[in-house]
């Protein structure tokens, strides 16, 4: 199963690859600023997924962001944006991506721009047949296991106000990756469990 992550820069894409690797592999960052360059492949051992590490959403490529011609670079496709690789890489063969887990900030759930990003990725950059999750980051270990999911909730309220009816991630297609500070804390344990199972739960 090839598993592709996506989101803007510093909102914990490669954090998700050290949870899901158990092992802290991939350089992490709370800015803005980019550690992935491309997308990086990191397997999960015994479990037949591949993860995919993707470029942060609207940066530029590395050798444009450090030219004082970035702008015109990027306007005439010289040098692609993050966006446009990321589109031909989802659509493309190798690999052939199977699902898409979009992350986002918990401190952004209820903002309507982070959910057109989310409906781009659907309908602009998705070839069909690939599912797309939605992976909270940064969230209170209590929150994520409030009874009544409320911030879960929150996610298909505010996503129905901008995403069409089809498109609006099932409840079972949200997960949450907690705050933490050490990868053998309990509870990063549980949420691999938990976003391994989301992952499993689409390739039937």
């Amino acid at each position: 199963i090839n598993v592709a992550l996506v989101g803007t820069t510093g909102v914990g894409k490669s954090t998700l690859v050290n949870v899901l690797k158990g092992s802290k592999i991939a350089e992490t960052s709370n800015d803005a600023e980019p550690r992935t360059s491309e997308p990086a492949r990191y397997e999960v051992e015994g479990a037949g997924i591949c993860i995919w590490d993707t470029r942060g959403l609207d940066e530029a490529s590395e050798g444009a962001a450090k030219s004082a011609l970035k702008g015109f670079l990027r306007f005439f496709r010289i040098i692609p944006d993050a966006d446009h690789e990321l589109k031909n890489f989802l659509c493309g063969k190798q690999p052939e991506i199977n699902l898409v887990l979009f992350c986002m900030e918990r401190s952004k759930i209820e903002v309507e721009a982070h959910w057109k990003t989310y409906n781009k990725i659907r309908v602009d950059f998705c070839k069909k047949g690939i599912t797309v999750g939605v992976v909270v980051t940064r969230m209170d270990d209590a929150e994520i296991h409030d009874q009544g999911s409320m911030w879960k909730s929150k996610c298909r309220s505010t996503a129905q106000r901008v995403v069409k009816k089809l498109l609006v991630p099932d409840l079972n297609l949200i997960e949450a990756v907690p705050k933490f500070t050490e990868l053998e804390d309990e509870e990063v344990k549980d949420c691999k469990k938990r976003i391994l199972k989301l992952i499993l739960s689409t390739h039937g």
